[in-house]
């Protein structure tokens, strides 16, 4: 650093440099009398305490009576005037005048000033040793022998412990809601707020450096942290957030660095966040960790200074000690406290270090504070706490209950919100280290300056003297409250959901779900829609889908927290027909305990939405496991395809709460999904008559058999190249509550049902009947054996074959891979079909659309619009489940469980979809030169169907 010095100062500077050098750079701390002309050098000039009673104005600026009359008034002159080493950092009369005009101790002159104010400001500003300001950030290493530059970030100031002591008596300045203070209330109680001398915070340009601590711009680390941009060009410190304005005078007993400003002490974190009067609330939280401590050592240095001073003794000092899991997890009262009853550290501790560092003085903590409105913001009606104080809060939730309200929350809960935010680096911590500072899943908190709340135009971070406080406009909580599932966790009548939700067994263990949907929901970057079923909603029952295979029942989950496993399940007998549950019930446990279906019931009530997007513009949001709900926010309610199609109660929201990754509706009935199949909504509606036929044909297998397709089995497995050409079927694997679509496996799907005046269009271009297969079929099928007819059978089976395939391309060309609704927003693109080409290459269609209806664009360009239309079915929701039952017996079940499942929405169409350019369906035999192509085609077949049985 090039300061500028008189001849004096630069002789003075090598003088002490020398003597720091040396001792290993270590401060000079030995006393001696100035008054022996042999204890310092001849061309040294004068004191500190002369240096500032006279001020040599080419190092420093004014004049310095207010300091003075402090050294004077606290009988420290002589020691300023004789003993060496101090360093002080003191401000001109100008600067007190400043002060003098806005402080938060209310004084307006010096005669307004107490001692007790006169010894923070004199000894808050001194150092106990002489330290040039380059070396401020020097620091002893190996015993000692070596120094290291640009560590040090604090020292520790001249004050005395006993000089901070003060009585605390009544409701004001004793902590509310804490039982350890309760005792003191009305007797009073003398207290430090730490026992261990407070630090002086320093910023330098080579602390700075070494540890990545920004300082170009308006928007560097340092400008957001002191409120103003560092100025290179001046090459000094800044003590706290004030500047050293002529740093290094040299003096007979050390330095003076003249500060810009009156050094106010700002006291450590707990004590300014609970006097600075923008964070009451999350001080009145921090204080509930907060308890005293009787010290002895303090009681007794007191206790010797009055008996010297002829002062009254004092019976018992306290320290304010905040329990914390690092340097004290035991009350007043001796019992060894619980992890959630423990602060990471003591906000109050004026000597804090983070541990992990080569140094006591490296760095010191930091803490993301919420102000006062962003805590009204966050717990008033309508912010995303507002749910906390709804739950515990004893009176209406408002501003002016608040505080009391806030008192209300259990102590474990205020302790994850609190310890989330105090974090044990400074240096880490820094606003261009943002994106690593995590949250309580160990991810990213999503911290920007954009949340550090602006004071007339600066950056509202308060420096105190154990850390730093950056007060933001906006409350992070830890995810655990502030996540969809939060509600679950607190409340006392959603037992049932969240005993589900915080299940991270295995499947294998005892009521192991084998999801951790906890873990899950817990993601701060998902967005979601959560259904929460109260525990009453569970008492309304839950109609269990398998059991509709033989006898229906309804599942009665229930909390028990008297009894362990504490989750409950009994079974009722259901009557779908009237709604009739029986009385009598059978208690589910063990292996018997309906696992599938509770997972069923948590994968239902979720929705996993868009980044941005909110419930309520659509009405069909797709669940987790593939399902649809129709939710209608104007009328507070949600269903699902069995409370839309089989007379079950519908779903409404007791309460609605905003989360931070999505928002959480409590419900009081639980929501059901469909009860019917694909196959019973196309077999119990006439307007598919003609559809259903030919996905059903009796004929059918008779005929493919004919034209060549085998039934054999395929080995290694239960299907045969005859499986690829049912539409529907049940067997091993597909098991269901009559027959499941074939092509269905365990996801969602679009079935684009053609009515029969679309398959009168579809035969007029060219699509085959089932009775001209069989016309043709019969017409050589019972021809005597010869070569000629051989021939001719040769060429019926071709045709056959490519009328057969035909039929299957248009059915399959019908279901597409994912559900599409009729809504205010479709999810438009190009969906794969269940029809592909020899290589199995799928055919696709090509979505459109919004505003309550969308076009389906097929393979010959034709557009076929789904919308609302009351005379024609659409968003009908179905469901295919499979089941594990008996092969002999498909009415006989293996087990309770639901094994797996497919969700369809089916739409009417009057216009056939087309798999073929042409926009026929005839093309392979309708013209002389196709079906020459007919029996060249058949032995492409047949040469792959051998191939499937090769090994």
């Amino acid at each position: 650093m090039n300061y500028r010095f008189s001849e004096l100062t630069k002789k003075t500077l090598m003088s002490f440099s020398m003597v720091a050098l040396c001792g290993g750079f270590a401060a000079c701390t030995d006393d001696y009398d100035l008054d022996d002309p042999g204890n310092y050098p001849s061309w040294l000039g004068n004191s500190i305490y002369e240096e500032l009673k006279n001020p040599n104005s080419k190092v420093l600026t004014g004049t310095f009576n207010n300091y003075v009359r402090l050294i004077d008034d606290l009988g420290y002159a002589e020691t300023l005037g004789k003993t060496g080493s101090k360093t002080i950092f003191p401000a001109n009369d100008s600067a007190f005048a400043r002060f003098y005009a806005n402080n938060s101790w209310g004084v307006t002159k010096y005669e307004d000033l107490t001692k007790a104010m006169k010894k923070l400001l004199l000894y808050n500003s001194m150092l106990d040793n002489a330290i040039l300001v380059e070396m401020l950030s020097n620091i002893s290493i190996e015993n000692n022998s070596n120094v290291a530059s640009g560590i040090a970030l604090k020292h520790q100031t001249g004050i005395n412990v006993i000089d901070s002591i003060t009585h605390f008596y009544g409701p004001v300045g004793l902590p509310q809601n804490n039982s350890y203070w309760d005792k003191y209330r009305s007797t009073g109680i003398d207290l430090v707020m730490d026992a261990t001398r407070p630090m002086m915070v320093h910023f330098t340009a080579e602390q700075m450096t070494a540890n990545d601590i920004t300082t170009k711009g308006a928007e560097s680390d340092f400008a957001i942290i002191t409120g103003s941009e560092y100025d290179d060009s001046k090459q000094t410190a800044y003590i706290f957030r004030d500047r050293i304005l002529n740093p290094d005078v040299t003096c007979k007993n050390g330095y003076i660095h003249q500060m810009e400003d009156v050094i106010v002490p700002p006291g450590n974190l707990a004590e300014m966040l609970r006097t600075n009067g923008e964070t009451n609330y999350f001080s009145r939280m921090l204080d509930r960790f907060s308890a005293p401590y009787y010290v002895a050592d303090v009681t007794n240095s007191y206790n010797d200074y009055a008996v010297a001073n002829g002062e009254v003794r004092k019976d018992s000092i306290f320290e304010k000690a905040y329990m914390n899991t690092r340097t004290n997890s035991i009350d007043p009262n001796g019992k060894t406290l619980n992890s959630s009853d423990l602060l990471p550290y003591d906000p109050g501790w004026n000597a804090y270090y983070t541990t992990g560092t080569n140094s006591q003085l490296s760095d010191i903590a930091a803490m993301f504070v919420p102000s006062d409105k962003a805590m009204e913001k966050y717990f008033l009606p309508g912010g995303s706490g507002a749910f906390l104080i709804e739950q515990f809060g004893k009176k209406k939730n408002n501003v002016e209950n608040l505080m009391e309200n806030i008192d209300s929350i259990p102590k474990n809960i205020v302790q994850a919100f609190v310890s989330m935010l105090m974090k044990s680096s400074f240096i880490a911590s820094v606003p261009s280290k943002f994106d690593n500072v995590t949250d309580d899943s160990n991810d990213p908190m999503g911290l920007s300056t954009d949340v550090i709340e602006k004071k007339d135009g600066k950056y509202n971070v308060k420096i105190a003297n154990n850390g730093v406080a950056y007060i933001l406009n906006k409350v992070f909580a830890p995810n655990k409250y502030v996540a969809v599932s939060a509600p679950a966790l607190l409340a006392n009548d959603m037992r049932v959901m969240n005993w589900g939700i915080q299940n991270d067994k295995l499947r294998n263990a005892p009521l192991g779900l084998g999801l951790n949907f906890y873990a899950y929901l817990l993601a701060m970057d998902g967005n979601y829609g959560l259904f929460i079923p109260t525990d009453a909603a569970f008492d309304n029952y839950y109609v269990d889908p398998q059991s509709l295979v033989t006898q229906p029942r309804v599942l009665h989950y229930y909390y028990n927290s008297t009894k362990n496993p504490y989750i409950f399940c009994s079974a009722r007998d259901f009557d779908p027909a009237t709604g009739t549950v029986s009385e009598d019930s059978t208690l589910l446990s063990g292996s018997n305990f309906p696992i599938t279906q509770f997972i069923d019931i948590l994968n239902t009530h979720t929705v996993v939405l868009n980044a941005g997007e909110t419930m309520g513009a659509n009405h069909y949001y797709k669940t987790k496991n593939g399902g649809a709900i129709y939710f209608d926010e104007a009328n507070q309610l949600v269903k699902g395809g069995a409370q839309i199609d089989n007379g079950l109660h519908v779903s409404k929201f007791i309460k609605t709460y905003n989360q931070k990754n999505g928002r959480t509706y409590a419900i009081d009935h639980i929501i059901q999904m469909p009860q019917n199949s694909v196959y019973k909504t196309l077999s119990e509606n006439n307007q598919y008559k003609e559809f259903f036929a030919l996905c059903n044909d009796d004929r059918g297998d008779e005929i493919r058999e004919f034209a060549g397709i085998s039934t054999k089995k395929i080995d290694g497995s239960a299907i045969s190249p005859m499986t690829r050409f049912y539409t529907f079927r049940s067997g091993k694997g597909c098991y269901g509550l009559d027959y499941n679509v074939n092509y269905f496996s365990s996801y969602n799907y679009t079935v684009y049902a053609p009515n029969d005046q679309a398959m009168n269009v579809a035969y007029s271009k060219g699509l085959p009947k089932w009775d001209d297969l069989e016309k043709l079929y019969k017409s050589v099928v019972d021809l005597e054996d010869n070569a000629e007819n051989e021939q001719l059978k040769t060429k019926v089976k071709a045709e056959l074959l490519a009328k057969v395939e035909a039929i299957n391309d248009f059915i399959r060309y019908h279901f597409q891979n994912n559900s599409v609704y009729v809504d205010n927003t479709v999810s438009g693109g190009e969906y794969a079909t269940a029809c592909s080409d020899t290589l199995g290459i799928a055919f696709k269609l090509n979505v459109k659309g919004g505003s309550k209806s969308f076009t389906v664009t097929d393979a010959a360009k034709q557009n076929v619009i789904i919308k609302e239309d009351p005379n024609k079915m659409y968003n009908k929701m179905t469901r295919d489940y499979v089941f594990k039952v008996d092969p002999k017996d498909p009415r006989t079940l293996l087990s309770n469980e639901i094994s797996t499942s497919s969700f369809a929405v089916v739409h009417e169409i009057s216009t056939p979809l087309c798999p073929y350019p042409s926009g026929r369906y005839d093309g392979m035999w309708a013209s002389t030169n196709a079906k020459k192509r007919l029996v060249g085609h058949r032995n492409c077949y047949l040469k792959k169907q051998k191939g499937m049985y090769r090994k």
